[in-house]
């Protein structure tokens, strides 16, 4: 933190930057695959980032956003058409022949229950509790089925169809009623037979279609949306993902580093007296030197400059190539934005600027913090808003290289990525260091398509298609009415929102928090290999390590009896990093030397 101007800004927005053209990032290439892949995931994503506008952005660390947002949103219009299809199909066949539309419904119907109960029991008790239920599902098919089409040849003869098919009126020679909805029938039963099975294989395939252009090495972006609005909050995320600004809106303060509820969860705290003086022999006897004053920046600092030193000033082989070191403030995303004393003895000034952290006119949350305002926090340890040293690690591998720098093996990529917090503090003379520590998973298998996809041809895309989509192709599109009206229902909402006329900064109140982070909600629950926990441990204890030593270092350098400090490192150091989890629901847990604490969210019971 160089000195800089005065005029120089507390709180600004990043400048804005675009990717456009250059080449996606694989974690960013497999959340793009996320948005068509997950309906879930695009959902949030649209009403995190597009309809609810005003929210912050959690930094992105190793991918760019903005194209996974282009890309859920057109995901979203992919689902709309195909549902809109399904939805038009069946209004069209109940105005033919209620009885043939309803018949072939509950065909699909039908389908529909089977897999959810089928996907239920497999998920709950495993694959061996689901058999019973597609024995059971078979048989029924082979006992209901007949009825089906016996009750659709019906309705094709104008037999049981005459209560809902038309009537010409007139008599035949026996004087009974004359049937014309035969035809009518077989329209109808044909034109939401062929929605049903058309619309959902139609969509997956030109999912796949778009997926194959997002194989290694691509550049490819969706379309810019079309709404002026849109656009400006595209620009907005793109610029405030590489700012150093988190407000949160719920639990974890640190969002966009994995679960704090997980098992690879991990903090500890040491405190520390810093008027002990470190004792020195002089001459015959011992003195006691006074010890130097502990700045909490300076010792930031120096921290800093041994953390960047793991990254670039060993040999290549040695280097941590993955590691970033960087600012990170956070707050809480409720805002107070009403006139309020300055002090809390409601002595003294108002403060009639909102929240420092939100830009009243664009009335979005500011995303970079200034050197200034980031010594200022470090120094004021009671405020609300905290600057922690985030340490990031994303475990990518180097290529080997014999003697002479001839390649025998390329790097492998990894996306796993682990976050460290350091936090420190002086007050009341007492040194408080607090270190938090988690890892995020790779991102999800099923994402990963996108790398296998461009080496298909199209005759092994539609075979693709009709192997994975299968019956649960079928039971979807069951729910294409329904998934159209919550779609439009959305994009009412955004459209209300967006017309409302009223800022965020009208209220006394207001959650401007970010409530979910895009790379934790496309990750897999746990890691693929034990050897991705091994190494998650292995980073933990590097950066663990030269942290502390770090910080004995500066504080031995100022004269301050580190004893205590060693004692609880010792405990901190020696406390291994892998859990197995346990019944325990966030409990925190105090051990080791006086003043260490740990804390460790444990797994949740199942219920």
């Amino acid at each position: 933190m160089d000195a800089v101007a005065t005029s120089e800004p507390y709180f600004s927005h990043m400048p804005l930057t675009s990717s456009d053209g250059d080449v996606l990032q694989h974690p960013t290439r497999y959340m793009c695959a996320a948005a068509y892949l997950d309906e879930t995931f695009a959902r949030k994503l649209t009403k995190e980032f597009v309809e609810e506008d005003h929210r912050g952005v959690v930094p992105s660390f190793g991918f760019d956003l903005v194209p996974v947002v282009r890309h859920a949103l057109r995901a979203r219009r992919m689902r709309l058409v195909r549902d809109t299809v399904l939805t038009v199909a069946i209004l069209l066949g109940l105005l033919l022949n209620f009885q043939a539309t309803l018949v072939v419904l509950a065909a699909f119907l039908m389908v529909g229950l089977f897999l959810a109960l089928n996907g239920a029991l497999a998920r709950t008790d495993g694959p061996m509790a689901a058999r019973p239920v597609r024995i059971a599902f078979m048989v029924g098919l082979v006992v209901v089925f007949p009825f089906l089409l016996l009750s659709f040849t019906g309705a094709l003869a104008g037999g049981s169809g005459d209560y809902y098919g038309d009537y010409s009126g007139g008599l035949d020679g026996d004087g009974l009623p004359e049937a014309d909805g035969g035809g009518k029938a077989a329209l109808a039963g044909l034109l939401v037979l062929g929605a049903m099975i058309v619309a959902p294989f139609g969509y997956r395939y030109m999912v796949y279609q778009t997926l194959r252009k997002l194989g290694p090495g691509s550049a490819e972006v969706a379309p810019e949306p079309v709404g002026d609005r849109v656009r400006t909050t595209l620009r907005r995320i793109a610029a405030a993902q590489r700012g150093n600004i988190t407000l949160y809106s719920r639990e974890n303060p640190f969002l966009g580093s994995g679960d704090i509820g997980s098992r690879w969860a991990r903090a500890w705290s040491i405190a520390l007296e810093l008027d002990r003086t470190a004792a020195e022999p002089l001459g015959d006897g011992r003195e006691d030197r006074t010890p130097g004053d502990v700045d909490p920046v300076e010792l930031h600092r120096h921290v800093h400059e041994r953390l960047i030193a793991m990254r670039d000033e060993p040999p290549a082989n040695e280097r941590i190539g993955g590691l970033m070191v960087d600012w990170h403030v956070v707050a809480q995303g409720e805002c107070v934005q009403a006139d309020r004393p300055v002090e809390p003895t409601g002595e003294g000034p108002l403060y009639r600027d909102g929240h420092p952290l939100i830009d009243r006119q664009a009335a979005v949350p500011y995303s970079h913090a200034g050197p200034r305002a980031i010594e200022a926090i470090i120094r004021h340890p009671q405020a609300d808003i905290r600057c922690y040293q985030r340490v990031t690690v994303a475990t990518q591998g180097q290529a080997i290289r014999d003697g002479d720098g001839r390649i025998i093996a390329p790097a492998r990529y990894e996306d796993t990525m682990l976050s460290a917090f350091l936090y420190l503090a002086v007050e009341g003379r007492m040194l408080y260091a607090q270190f938090v520590v988690n890892v995020i998973p790779p991102i999800r298998e099923e994402f990963r398509i996108v790398d296998d996809l461009p080496a298909y041809t199209d005759g092994m895309m539609f075979l693709r298609v009709l192997r994975e989509g299968g019956l649960r192709a079928l039971g979807e599109g069951i729910l294409g009415p329904f998934r159209m009206s919550r779609a439009l229902g959305g994009l009412v909402s955004e459209a209300l929102r967006a017309q409302s006329g009223r800022a965020p900064t009208s209220f006394v109140r207001y959650d401007y928090g970010a409530r979910i982070s895009a790379r934790e909600e496309a990750a897999e629950r746990g890691f693929r290999t034990f050897m991705q926990t091994l190494d998650a441990d292995k980073y933990t204890n590097l950066i663990e390590r030269r942290i502390n030593e770090a910080v004995l270092d500066y504080l031995q350098s100022h004269d301050v009896d580190v004893t205590a400090y060693r004692e609880q490192a010792a405990f901190v150091l020696n406390n291994p990093f892998i859990m197995s989890g346990g019944s325990i629901s966030g409990s925190q847990i105090a051990v080791g030397g006086a003043g260490s604490r740990i804390m460790q969210q444990q797994s949740r019971p199942q219920s």
